[in-house]
């Protein structure tokens, strides 16, 4: 039987870490993707919103279906890279393909790289704004001051997940990684 067959228990770690040992490989792509673009140029940092934006409000407006962690409204980021790809004069992409995430378990998945990515943002935030001043940054300083991803965790820890449960979101958080991955190959060679 292959590990990923296999029974995962959450124990005392809970889900957070579940996904975290199961996804890693899958992050690290992911974040080896996200160091080609040039975010110290107008252009790099566009396609860099524009990968995002190409999934991040379709993929939103399919996580409605729940469950969702509290404030979910105010979580929404799709606003923000609107607000930031018309203060760089663009316009929101055609919408990508979004995983098909059928079961709630898989949209919890999907909750966790979207709730993790702010993490991540706020490194980046430092460096873009180093580099580029002006830049326009809501969505890499999207609700920053608030405590987003702990009380994600907190939500997503006290969710009572079997086995199955535990795998759904387990291929819910590889296939989002895997969209995201594809749509930052996309908007990279668009760039090359």
């Amino acid at each position: 039987m292959m590990r990923d067959e296999a029974p995962i228990h959450a124990g005392k770690s809970g889900l957070r870490q579940i996904l975290r040992v199961a996804t890693t490989a899958d992050h690290r792509v992911l974040d080896a993707l996200g160091t080609k673009f040039d975010l110290a140029s107008r252009s790099g940092y566009a396609a860099f919103l524009s990968a995002h934006a190409s999934l991040i409000p379709a993929l939103e407006n399919l996580l409605d279906k729940g469950p969702v962690p509290p404030r979910w409204p105010q979580r929404r980021r799709a606003g923000a890279l609107a607000e930031d790809l018309a203060a760089l004069g663009r316009t929101l992409p055609e919408p990508a393909d979004v995983p098909d995430l059928a079961s709630p378990a898989q949209r919890i998945g999907a909750l966790y790289v979207l709730e993790g990515s702010r993490l991540g943002g706020a490194i980046l935030l430092r460096h873009v704004t180093t580099a580029q001043p002006d830049a326009p940054v809501a969505f890499l300083d999207h609700r920053s001051g608030e405590r987003c991803w702990a009380t994600f965790v907190e939500w997503l820890d006290g969710l009572d997940c079997g086995s199955d449960e535990q795998r759904a979101a387990i291929e819910g958080a590889r296939l989002t990684f895997a969209a995201f991955a594809a749509q930052f190959r996309a908007w990279l060679a668009t760039i090359a």
